[in-house]
């Protein structure tokens, strides 16, 4: 897989589970189907960012891929995609969902997050 700072056309779309501004610069931000999420990370490949073992466990269900568990620091570079699990509302505070059960409950959708500039 090619480096963080490579472009979008030859980097991995970055897996994140929280849509998060890791730099300065102009986010273009549009909600896709299950569908649109698999063929891009099949075409593009992927990096995990994701930072909680139950969203990866559902990633694995969802998308079809072996999506591990990476608590790092992440900085989008111009041009690059991430592709941002997001879940559907905000919890409790002090809640941390523990299961897929959990998380279906809650609902979720995906982001596609581009840094255009």
């Amino acid at each position: 897989m090619q480096p963080a700072s490579s472009t979008a056309l030859a980097s991995p779309v970055w897996l994140l589970n929280a849509p998060i501004v890791t730099a300065d610069g102009l986010f273009r931000s549009r909600t896709i189907t299950l569908e649109a999420a698999q063929q891009l990370v099949r075409e593009h490949g992927f990096e995990s960012a994701i930072g909680h073992a139950p969203t990866a466990a559902i990633l694995f269900d969802l998308l079809g891929i072996e999506c591990p568990m990476r608590r790092i620091e992440f900085k989008q570079a111009s041009g690059q995609q991430a592709l941002v699990f997001r879940l559907s509302r905000r919890m409790e505070e002090g809640r941390v969902l523990q299961s897929r059960a959990e998380i279906e409950e809650v609902g979720y959708s995906f982001v596609l997050l581009t840094l255009e500039a």
